[in-house]
C-alpha cells in the first residue's frame, strides 16, 4: 500500500490486489489522523485498489490502511499501515505595497531611500529596489535588492532627476509604491 499527497488536500491510495477463493468484492480504506494515531475509522469502500482522500487539512499527517471484502462477507487482515502529509497551502496572498517611501538627496551623487515595511500572511522576504532616470520617466530597472526598509543610491548623476518604486516581495506576489523625486 502506498500513500502520496496530491495536493494541500488530498492523498491518493493505490495497493496490491486482494485474491480470494470466491471472489474479492471490495475494500474498506480507513484512515487516522497524526503523526502516530492508532485510531482508524472507516472513511470509503471502493472496488477497484485506487482511492483519493480529499478534503483534507493542509499541513497534516495521515495514515491509511486496507482490508479487503469478499461475497461471503468476509473480511481480509489489514494491510500494511501508509502514511503521508498534506503540504501547506500555495501563497495565494500579495504583501501589502511598501508605504511612505520617502527620498533624500544626501549629496551631489547619492539618495537615500526610506519607506514603511510591507505585511503579509507568510512572510515579507525583501524588497526590490527600482529606479529611472528623468522626471517622466517609466522604464523603471532594479538596482537593488534588500531585507531592510531603507536603501542608499549612490554614484549618480548631479543636477539630474531620479524616480523610484519598491516592491514588496514574498516569494510569489511582488507590490509597488511609486515615487518621484527631482536632485537638482
Amino acid at each position: 500500500m502506498t500513500a502520496t499527497a496530491a495536493s494541500a488536500s488530498q492523498i491518493n491510495l493505490a495497493w496490491t490486489a486482494s485474491t480470494d477463493n470466491v471472489g474479492v468484492t471490495g475494500y474498506r480504506v480507513e484512515r487516522c489522523q497524526g503523526a502516530a494515531c492508532s485510531n482508524f475509522a472507516q472513511i470509503a469502500t471502493p472496488t477497484t485498489t485506487t482511492f483519493s482522500d480529499m478534503g483534507l487539512a493542509a499541513s497534516t499527517s495521515y495514515s491509511y490502511r486496507v482490508c479487503a471484502t469478499d461475497a461471503a462477507g468476509n473480511l481480509s487482515a489489514y494491510s500494511s499501515t501508509a502514511s503521508a502529509s498534506t503540504p501547506a497551502p500555495p501563497d495565494t496572498t500579495p504583501p501589502t505595497a511598501p508605504t511612505n517611501l520617502a527620498a533624500t538627496a544626501a549629496s551631489a551623487s547619492q539618495i537615500n531611500l526610506a519607506w514603511t515595511a510591507s505585511t503579509d500572511n507568510v512572510g515579507v522576504t525583501g524588497y526590490r529596489v527600482e529606479r529611472c532616470q528623468g522626471a517622466a520617466c517609466s522604464n523603471f530597472a532594479q538596482i537593488a535588492t534588500q531585507t531592510a526598509t531603507t536603501f542608499s543610491d549612490t554614484g549618480l548623476i548631479a543636477s539630474t532627476s531620479y524616480s523610484y518604486r519598491v516592491r514588496a516581495t514574498d516569494g510569489r506576489w511582488k507590490l509597488e509604491r511609486l515615487l518621484q523625486l527631482s536632485q537638482c
